[in-house]
């Protein structure tokens, strides 16, 4: 049996001549105590109903980090990779003119080049995407369609609780004749090109978050050529509008973190009064109150209840305003399947003599689902309305797809979307049904 010398206290009393305390003397006496019988006089620890925070964190299941073998590597360029891909699709479609009376069936050509870049700086961040869709019919070159979408962003980190935010974006796309502001008689599509620059400065005051955030739109509409020969001139339509933010947010909450917005935005048009001899300048409102959802990989992103408002400078046009919902939610419920939902609520610009502008609302749900770590299933389904003065646009969208990826720089797709249209008569009602497949080049 091993024995343990167990000295449980030592006193020095240095300079003292007298006998030692008794107390002190006791505390220097040598105890002898078995091993085994210390291990045996311990107690095991008595189980507790109540759970500490900490081991309420370490208790629940942690999911795992799973990297995706399939996913893109990237081209590396110093502290900047870049992800470029394009997409070779084959489309047939229903009816390529979006008619109600004339549908026709085309096959033709789809093209979307793209590229993707981000940084992996120490301090600092820049990404940004630039990508072309472009549809070609082989015997209706007029229903065509082609759009442009390019967008950058730069975090400059000044302080440890200061930065700064650097945006601009570009745009381009087309609207037909099912869209209420182009003519019937329209020859093609009518162009239409946004570009928007900001600048923002963002602050944390303890639990406070401010952001002060300029910003200038420009739009720009091309001309439409007419079946009857002639065009229409869209000049009046071309505008330009600087922004004044301020939102203040709460972000002291683990989970949700409440926000509030206030946007200023004043719209000045080329020409001073449009094709119906009216002033269009306005002067336009965005207030929001949201909140800003990070549950780490399950839920994120925001949503807002917004109030927007226009009043214009001719009196001869009412003012026109909107309440609805604005937001982007993502749900990742397991590691296979995501889901995201869409909400918007915007005010449109008209050029009829007769409307100030439209109120748009729009929702959209998209789900992905992984078979396996190289397959994926697509599902999604939209619904928009346009209101104008005694009328109303409807437009509700659907689609089902699935992606194949081969190796990390192939893949095969197939999709099939649908189109229904519902105008202010019958005869601009359509429905368009569309399949794609082809292969996607990825790096």
């Amino acid at each position: 049996m091993s024995l343990a010398l167990r000295i449980v206290s030592v006193c020095v009393v240095a300079g003292l001549a007298a006998a030692p305390d008794m107390a002190c003397a006791q505390s220097v006496k040598p105890a002898i105590i078995d091993d085994a019988a210390a291990q045996q006089d311990i107690a095991p620890p008595l189980p507790r109903l109540t759970v500490a925070p900490d081991e309420e964190q370490l208790a629940q299941p942690k999911r795992k980090r799973v990297v995706n073998p399939y996913a893109p590597q990237g081209i590396r360029q110093g502290g900047i990779t870049y992800f470029p891909s394009l997409a070779i699709d084959a489309v047939g479609t229903s009816n390529a003119p979006k008619s109600a009376s004339d549908a026709k069936s085309a096959i033709g050509l789809h093209l979307k080049p793209s590229l993707r870049f981000e940084s992996d700086w120490v301090r600092h961040s820049w990404a940004g995407q630039a990508s072309g869709d472009i549809t070609s019919y082989a015997e209706k070159d007029t229903t065509g369609t082609r759009a442009i979408d390019a967008s950058s962003r730069f975090r400059l980190d000044i302080r440890r609780d200061t930065r700064a935010e650097f945006a601009a974006s570009y745009s381009l796309s087309q609207a037909g004749s099912e869209n209420s502001e182009v003519p019937n008689t329209a020859i093609g599509n009518r162009t239409d090109q946004t570009l928007t620059a900001s600048a923002a400065i963002i602050h944390d005051f303890g639990a406070l978050q401010s952001q002060l955030k300029l910003g200038l739109e420009r739009q720009i509409f091309d001309d439409v050529k007419l079946s009857g020969g002639g065009k229409e001139d869209n000049g009046d339509r071309n505008n330009f509008t600087p922004s004044l933010g301020l939102r203040l947010a709460y972000v002291d909450p683990p989970v949700f973190k409440p926000f509030a917005e206030l946007v200023y935005a004043p719209r000045f048009h080329d020409q001073k009064r449009d094709r119906n001899g009216l002033a269009r300048d306005s002067q336009g409102v965005t207030a929001s109150l949201g909140v800003t959802l990070d549950r780490g990989p399950i839920w994120s992103g925001e949503a807002a209840i917004v109030y927007a408002v226009r009043d214009y400078k001719d009196n001869a046009l009412a003012t026109n305003s909107a309440f609805g919902i604005n937001g982007n939610l993502t749900w990742k419920p397991t590691e296979l399947t995501s889901v995201v939902l869409t909400l918007g609520t915007t005010l449109g610009e008209s050029s009829s003599a007769t409307s100030s502008g439209s109120k748009t609302y729009s929702g959209r749900m998209d789900v992905t689902h992984a078979m396996r770590d190289n397959i994926n299933l697509l599902a999604g389904f939209g619904l928009s309305t346009s209101k104008f003065p005694g009328s109303s646009d409807d437009t509700i969208t659907s689609k089902l797809g699935m992606e194949w990826q081969i190796n990390p720089d192939l893949a095969w797709t197939a999709s099939y979307d649908g189109t229904w249209f519902k105008g202010t008569t019958s005869a601009e009602n359509y429905n368009e049904q569309r399949i794609t497949t082809g292969f996607v080049l990825r790096r």
